[in-house]
């Protein structure tokens, strides 16, 4: 055992951390739980993502670039319109709004129901740093309230770097469909690396997080089908910018998109990681065989590859087809393999990308453009909490209750 891990139990045995769970760590191809006295157990992670809260995806939520609904657009795209038309202030007292409203303390205590034990948190890099390096503290104001209510709740949090600095694949859901920089522009990578080195910094000996994910889907650019030497040696640097800050706490390293597109962890001296995959069947949906030739697909690369670390997806779905969620959930639990839904909750009715559907889908009537006035935009938004807006999607949730246990 490491000497910060060490240090790390002694604090949790002085009640430093009054959580029911303790530090999570890589032992081969399994993630265990070292307890106070030293003892690992095997210990799988299920849960869910709080997606599209800190880091906006038009698709899943009230929020559009243009009156083109169907168009994919960054939340800093959004945002910078939003500052253009109301000014900085207002701008800025809209998206909190809009973040106090679609995850609230109800919602954690939704996720807990559900009997799963740990919530994937994406954000983006804006609400650390702007593009002069000056700190910005939503980041960790939204942070540390997220990790204080899951710590009470005996939740694992993942620390999830969805948007980059110059973004990392130039999607949507990087907050930035504009000219993705991140792994050619060096003061993109530097922001970058201060942002986690801080985070690090601040979490340093914290068990409640389960571990950082460095960044989400790092295809370089939209389209890029494989993990190249550009987007290893970024993924290389920023593990060993944590490392320098941070010895103990689990890293997870995500491939674009399979098992073969990453290298062996001994080739860059990685320690105490966990690879991470997103699983999306797009040829296959709700199509029961096509979806388990998928599954099994997945299982052959992991056998072949043999990088001898945990393995964790981070996202996913099965579409609307029952037999697809049950088949691809006992095959994760059974492989030790952990795993957090794509997503919480979204809104659409009867989506089974949320565990929460809203009563209504996205329309010209409830979805906030640049073309809405202050007032509109804040009538829209103010309705986006779970309790008032959403409903459990039943037959999802009651599946996903089954494999949680």
């Amino acid at each position: 055992m490491k000497v910060g891990i060490a240090m790390t139990m002694a604090a949790l045995a002085l009640g430093a951390f009054a959580l029911p769970n303790g530090f999570l760590v890589a032992d081969g191809t399994r993630m265990v739980q070292v307890g106070t006295d030293g003892k690992k157990t095997p210990y799988v992670l299920k849960g869910t993502n709080a997606g599209s809260w800190l880091l906006t995806e038009d698709w899943m939520t009230l929020t559009s670039l243009t009156s083109n609904l169907k168009g994919e657009h960054g939340q800093y795209e959004l945002s910078e319109k939003f500052v253009e038309k109301f000014g900085e202030a207002k701008a800025k007292e809209l998206f909190k709004l809009y973040r106090d409203k679609w995850w609230q303390e109800a919602d954690f205590d939704n996720v807990k129901a559900l009997g799963l034990n740990c919530l994937r948190l994406p954000f983006g890099w804006r609400d650390f740093l702007d593009e002069t390096g000056r700190p910005n503290s939503e980041g960790f104001t939204r942070m540390d309230w997220f990790v204080r209510n899951c710590k009470q709740r005996g939740l694992y949090v993942i620390l999830d770097m969805h948007g980059a600095p110059g973004s990392q694949n130039g999607r949507h859901h990087s907050g930035d469909t504009r000219n993705p920089r991140l792994f050619t522009e060096k003061a993109s990578m530097d922001l970058c690396i201060k942002i986690w080195q801080s985070i690090a910094r601040r979490y340093r000996g914290n068990p409640t997080i389960a571990a950082y994910d460095l960044l989400n889907e790092p295809e370089g650019h939209p389209g890029g089908h494989t993990t190249d030497a550009a987007v290893i040696e970024g993924l290389d640097r920023l593990y060993k910018a944590v490392r320098a800050v941070d010895p103990d706490h689990l890293i997870m390293i995500e491939s674009c998109w399979d098992t073969p597109q990453l290298p062996s962890p001994s080739k860059f001296g990685w320690k105490n990681v966990c690879y991470q995959y997103h699983f999306y069947c797009w040829d296959g949906v709700n199509k029961s065989d096509r979806q388990a030739e998928f599954i099994a697909s997945k299982l052959k690369n992991e056998e072949q590859t043999r990088h001898g670390v945990p393995v964790f997806i981070g996202e996913f779905t099965f579409f609307d087809d029952p037999k697809s969620w049950n088949l691809a959930l006992k095959t994760f639990n059974e492989q030790g393999w952990g795993w957090t839904t794509w997503s919480y909750k979204i809104h659409h009715a009867k989506s089974s990308w949320g565990i929460y559907n809203s009563a209504n889908g996205r329309g010209k009537d409830n979805v906030a453009t640049p073309a809405d006035d202050y007032e509109t935009v804040k009538a829209k938004w103010s309705k986006l909490d779970t309790a008032t807006s959403f409903h459990e999607n039943k037959w999802l949730a009651d599946i996903i209750r089954a494999h949680a246990r």
